[in-house]
């Protein structure tokens, strides 16, 4: 046994050298490109996730993010895309039932101010659509004092516009868009696998004759920040320089 000792021994000492100088100049890149593959990995993931507990469904394609099954793969294919409905365009008419009862035409809210700003929202109760309606709320009286009427949409059920309407404290008409028709129309309608349908976050601004005098998206970076007063004086100052 004693004489098996020591070929095992050599065999150990001759593969240690072999391990130490030959393995470290491989090894290294080989785990730096699995530590990359992690990162890139949690970090795509990360705004998937932060998107859709946000509520903003349109920032998780808009960040350039493939959405598995999804037909659409990319921010800036989605970004070129033209949309249905641009500045120059007549609005599309529709009537939808409103939070506190009835319906509301488009038609009807033209004859009464002078623009509608219509703006489209991912759903109610989601933070980031939270604040956008609070914003509106903020700027009420500055928009009534330039003739203008805000009107939101999405396809939230009417008993839970109630609730948010409620809860939040706007007096300004909110629509339920509940078969997604009208954010079709105006190409305002995100789908996006496993989650459903959504509408997308779009602002219009319609003169009393029809016509859209602006548009902004927050998927193609034309949207100012909607979480500060940054995106309604945006609608604010457009009105100024149509009017």
């Amino acid at each position: 046994r004693n004489h098996n000792i020591f070929p095992v021994m050599m065999l150990a000492s001759a593969r240690a050298p072999c391990s130490c100088s030959l393995s470290p100049p491989r090894c290294p890149p080989l785990r730096a490109r699995g530590r990359a593959r992690s990162v890139t990995t949690h970090a795509s993931s990360v705004p998937v996730r932060r998107a859709i507990l946000l509520g903003s469904a349109g920032a998780a394609l808009g960040a350039g993010l493939a959405v598995p099954g999804s037909p659409i793969s990319s921010g800036p294919a989605l970004a070129a895309a033209a949309p249905k409905v641009d500045v120059g365009d007549v609005a599309p008419t529709f009537a939808l039932p409103k939070a506190g009862g009835g319906k509301l035409a488009l038609a009807d809210a033209l004859k009464e101010s002078k623009f509608v700003v219509l703006y489209f929202y991912n759903q109610d109760f989601s933070p980031g659509c939270s604040v956008e309606a609070q914003r509106f709320q903020q700027s009420l009286t500055k928009f009534e004092s330039k003739g203008a009427k805000i009107v939101g949409i999405s396809m939230d059920p009417i008993d839970k516009h109630e609730e948010f309407c409620d809860k939040g404290g706007l007096t300004f008409p909110v629509l339920s868009d509940a078969d997604g028709s009208v954010s079709a129309q105006y190409g305002a309608e995100l789908s996006i696998p496993l989650l459903g349908k959504f509408s997308d976050r779009q602002t219009f601004l319609i003169d009393s004759a029809g016509t859209v005098k602006g548009h902004w998206l927050e998927r193609d970076g034309s949207m100012a920040n909607v979480k500060t007063t940054e995106h309604a004086d945006q609608v604010l100052a457009k009105i100024d320089q149509v009017a």
